[in-house]
């Protein structure tokens, strides 16, 4: 199978520093992350004099690391800001960053956090409750509400992801555009099915395009809600998947890896479909093997039905030594103008309508104005090409994602995610794998998770 980087260009003469976690929190020993750009600072010290600002979060996946650029953007007028990445998984991200924060330690002032941290480390006083947006109505509005937690906004949405649909155009035999979430997993459809939060949320859409719903946000919660159509649903997403042994390792990395492969097993018709993050879109752009003719050998769209609404979200650390900083810091990354280039310059869905060239609430126009990254940041002009999307792309990137958008909802809202995420996924796994789940064990077993308690079934 073929592998190529997952962040196709590096920026030139920026310094890289890799760290390992130290002593003030025994609880990560041996993790690593990375610092950008270079501090002599020494993170993760639980005093709180330090003098710049640490922003805290995963992996920059985004198109020639634009997060980092933006940082970078705001240093030449601002507080320093170092950005430390602490892993490129989402589970290693929020068990790093809740360690550091039940620590007591202040070393983290801006919080990278995926949206369904939100309600966790609001209740448990690990976040400053912040002012609201001066433009509420520009933020996309199922997006915003993620950063509210009872009636509180803790956290502003950076970028969101919806699922999307991605499909091969280059085949000898044309795949069809599946228009219904059955027909969808009926499909040769390449899904992200190993053990972590990416089989959460695909199960998590069978459930909701077959019956279930009402499992979402606050709702779907008794167990005969859970038996009658939350069981059932995924019993039947069980019996789909499991005859895909490759498939079920697959984490994002490696199932794009699988619908770009150029091998003869991968052009078979298991590798015509792929449902995917936004980011996946310019990731593939920028590999020679999907460039064809001046075009693209894929095409992207929303994906058919409800999808999981995901994303990051931006949060000030309560125990921050310059809060007022802070907040500064999260009203920049989220200004119309750095939307527009975390879209257009680094292939990440934006939080704000404006960052699209849209009003609230407005439909994709036929003529579209989207600047591409060029257009907005002459210092990208030089940059290859093939490496940026065109006008074109831009425009079929942002169309799926507004048209996604509507149909997209949030994970159960609870102040024990990952606990929950934890048990429903390991429940999944064991349906997966042909292993007896009675509907009662996993209807009590779900109910208790999302109320944090230790569950299996």
């Amino acid at each position: 199978m073929t592998s190529w980087p997952r962040f196709p260009v590096r920026p030139h003469g920026r310094s890289w520093i890799f760290f390992t976690v130290g002593a003030v929190v025994a609880l990560l020993t041996g993790a690593a992350g990375l610092l950008y750009p270079a501090s002599s600072y020494t993170p993760l010290s639980s005093k709180c004099e330090h003098s710049e600002l640490f922003v805290v979060g995963g992996t920059d996946i985004s198109l020639n690391y634009e997060r980092r650029r933006l940082i970078s953007q705001w240093n030449e007028e601002h507080r320093h800001a170092t950005l430390v990445e602490v892993s490129d998984s989402t589970d290693l991200q929020h068990s790093q960053i809740k360690a550091m924060e039940e620590s007591g330690g202040c070393a983290y002032d801006v919080l990278i956090m995926d949206n369904t941290w939100t309600a966790q480390f609001a209740e448990s006083g690990y976040l400053r409750p912040l002012d609201d947006p001066e433009d509420p109505e520009d933020f996309f509005p199922n997006a915003l509400r993620t950063g509210m937690w009872q009636g509180d906004l803790y956290a502003v949405p950076f970028n969101v992801d919806v699922g999307l649909l991605y499909r091969r155009t280059d085949m000898p035999t044309k795949t069809e555009q599946p228009d219904s979430w059955a027909r969808l997993i009926d499909s040769p459809v390449i899904m992200q099915l190993a053990d972590y939060e990416g089989l959460t949320v695909n199960a998590l859409e069978r459930v909701w395009n077959s019956g279930g719903a009402d499992f979402m946000g606050e709702g779907g919660r008794g167990e005969k809600y859970l038996r009658e159509n939350v069981y059932q649903a995924l019993e039947e997403f069980a019996t789909r998947v499991k005859p895909d042994l490759e498939a079920r390792k697959y984490h994002e990395r490696e199932s794009i890896d699988a619908f770009a492969s150029n091998s003869q097993k991968a052009r078979s018709s298991t590798a015509r479909l792929m449902r995917n993050w936004p980011y996946a879109f310019s990731t593939l752009a920028a590999e020679p093997q999907m460039q064809q003719d001046g075009g693209l050998r894929f095409e992207v769209s929303a994906l058919p039905g409800r999808t999981v609404l995901g994303g990051q979200n931006l949060a000030v650390a309560k125990r921050s030594p310059h809060a007022a900083d802070a907040e500064r810091l999260v009203k920049f990354l989220t200004e119309v103008k750095n939307q527009k280039e975390l879209f257009a310059c680094g292939g990440l869905a934006p939080a704000r309508y404006s960052a699209l060239g849209l009003r609230p609430g407005q439909k994709v126009p036929e003529n579209w104005p989207i600047a591409k990254c060029s257009e907005l940041d002459k210092s990208m002009t030089g940059l290859d090409e093939t490496h940026v999307l065109d006008h074109e792309q831009l425009q079929e990137l942002g169309r799926a994602i507004v048209t996604a958008l509507p149909g997209a909802s949030p994970r159960p809202v609870t102040a024990h995610y990952s606990t929950f995420s934890r048990t429903f996924r390991g429940c999944v796994v064991k349906m997966i794998n042909n292993k007896p789940v009675g509907e009662r064990t996993f209807a009590r077993a779900v109910r208790r998770s999302l109320d944090g308690q230790t569950a299996s079934c």
